[in-house]
């Protein structure tokens, strides 16, 4: 370390810890006028930017490499912020995976987990599987507080020792947050008079236009009078105008400090009697739960699987959600009656309408397709959609993701495709983002077949919406069994699969049948807004009930 780089890091560390952040700006800018050539304090600045301003923090990375060229620290976090505007531009994962295999012989250990994340999303599957596999991979990101990477483990997911060690890499990460917060406890108070309304607590730094936002505003729309709602920011951000309305609904809407003691205070000071983590570690900050600031706290909607925090109570699911097995998951199932999620009128808009004639009628083939994220596919799946295609003469499937905008990603999975025998001019990539041209393209897919083991949630409402049946295959873990449960609320069980096999044969069967794909297509809707899964105050009524519930029964461990 530089002379000038070991005075000034310890301070910057120390302001970023009291939560000081432009002090620390300050700090690696004057040391950029001493030293212009500090490549470190651009990548330092470019980690304090990312939260807030993404675009300053990638041109501080790539000042950091003209610097420094064989900057290695450098070069893995351009390819982050890369793979990240790669869900706006697929040309920028490109840029990401070349950058990452540049530096494949010189990675750390501390970058392996996140340059495979990286080469995984690209579709590079043997050279992200060379950097460690589930376990390997999954215990460093554990070990080393990178909870998001652990999501990408479940994509990995075959068998039910994969399973266990998925849940035993969220314990093994959840138990430093744990011994963290055991060091310095908070006290709860209680002072608030007997029989006085519930209190309801939300934790998620999605309460603004985000998907999170869209399925939890019916608790929010209609109201019960047996309750205040209290809902926490984790992150200082401006509001927006979601954020907003649900302020205007809701008893109070606070922005936390950044210590996590001190904001788990904040929350404590509420006394609220279940607090409701709505996005996991997934850009929230499951340190706050750890200090257990309610006596009762639980999981819902934002994250497909068991935090592994000792301090989470509930898991909220619904009958076809929850895992068959007790032993993959960590908390309790507090199950809803029918759904676990609504399909409101702010997230699911009428228009554009549903084509009414379907593709194959149209051009006089079947064409399959997908939506699901990237880092969710693998190539046990792309043989999987490639046996449905050989399967059908004359079929097509088209990919609908910015990951299409990057030439490896296409080579990538055309090549699982031709191993099954079917060709690239079968195959039509289109990189789009944005949910809008999204839907739009929904009208040029008969069938959408889902990501397996980790399926397709939002993107499998967004499908059937717009008229569009989903096949899913159906497994043990909760991540595993997200599309089955809308499929089934929608009144489409049939559509989800047990096996692999059945999988295919579904999809076999469906497409040999323009008649209902044509039904399915035209009556989606309807069918929707006549279940759960389509009625906002139903499912609210439903939700809170089960609140009510879960407080009543008072857990011994509360008495």
């Amino acid at each position: 370390m530089s002379d000038l780089r070991s005075k000034v890091m310890p301070g910057v560390r120390a302001a970023l810890s009291a939560g000081r952040r432009q002090a620390a700006r300050q700090a690696l800018a004057h040391a950029l006028r001493t030293d212009p050539r500090a490549a470190w304090a651009h990548v330092a600045l470019a980690n304090i930017a990312w939260a807030d301003d993404r675009e300053s923090a990638i041109l501080h990375l790539r000042r950091a490499l003209e610097l420094d060229p064989q900057h290695v620290d450098a070069t893995v976090a351009l390819a982050q912020g890369l793979s990240h505007r790669a869900l706006l531009e697929g040309p920028h994962l490109q840029e990401a995976v070349e950058l990452i295999l540049g530096v494949l012989p010189r990675l750390p250990p501390s970058a392996r987990t996140l340059a495979a994340g990286i080469l995984w999303r690209g579709a590079q599957y043997e050279q992200a599987e060379a950097l460690g596999g589930l376990s390997e991979l999954g215990r460093y990101a554990a070990e080393h507080d990178q909870p998001a990477n652990l999501l990408l483990q479940m994509a990995k997911v075959q068998t039910d020792e994969d399973r266990l060690e998925v849940l035993h890499q969220h314990r093994l990460w959840a138990g430093s947050l744990e011994r963290r917060a055991a060091d310095r406890p908070i006290v709860r108070p209680r002072s608030r008079a007997p029989g006085s309304k519930h209190r309801l607590g939300f934790l998620s730094p999605d309460l603004r236009h985000h998907v999170v936002a869209f399925f939890a505003q019916p608790l929010f729309q209609h109201l019960d009078e047996r309750f205040e709602l209290f809902c926490y920011a984790p992150f200082p951000r401006a509001p927006d105008y979601v954020q907003e309305r649900i302020a205007s609904r809701v008893t109070a809407f606070r922005q936390l400090p950044p210590d996590d003691r001190a904001a788990a205070e904040v929350v404590a000071a509420d006394e609220l009697d279940i607090l409701l983590d709505l996005s996991g570690p997934l850009g929230s900050r499951p340190g706050i739960l750890a200090y257990k600031p309610a006596p009762r706290q639980a999981s819902w909607l934002g994250y497909p699987h068991s935090l592994g925090l000792a301090a989470m109570d509930y898991f909220v699911a619904d009958p076809y959600l929850v895992p068959p097995r007790k032993d993959l998951l960590v908390e309790e199932p507090l199950l809803m009656p029918e759904s676990w999620i609504c399909m409101t009128p702010a997230a699911f808009h009428p228009e554009p309408r549903v084509e009414q004639t379907t593709p194959v009628e149209r051009t006089g083939h079947v064409t399959f397709g997908t939506a699901n994220d990237a880092y969710k596919y693998n190539p046990r799946l792309l043989r999987t959609w490639a046996r449905v295609l050989a399967a059908v003469p004359g079929s097509r499937f088209m990919i609908v993701r910015p990951e299409a905008g990057a030439p490896g990603f296409r080579d990538s999975v055309a090549r699982h495709f031709a191993a099954e025998g079917v060709a690239v001019d079968r195959l039509d990539f289109h990189a789009v983002s944005g949910r809008a041209k999204v839907r739009e393209l929904y009208g040029q897919m008969d069938i959408a077949l889902d990501t397996f083991p980790l399926t397709g949630g939002t993107t499998t409402c967004e499908a059937l919406w717009m008229g569009v049946p989903t096949v899913s295959l159906v497994g043990e873990a909760v991540f595993e069994r997200l599309s089955g449960s809308i499929l089934s609320n929608a009144g489409l069980p049939e559509l989800a699969a047990a096996t692999v096999e059945d999988y295919v044969r579904i999809a076999v069967e469906l497409a040999g049948s323009p008649a209902r794909i044509a039904e399915l297509r035209n009556t989606a809707r309807e069918r929707i807004l006549a279940r759960p899964l389509g009625q906002p105050e139903r499912f609210a009524r439903d939700f809170y009930d089960l609140m009510a519930s879960a407080i009543a029964a008072r857990p011994e461990k509360d008495r």
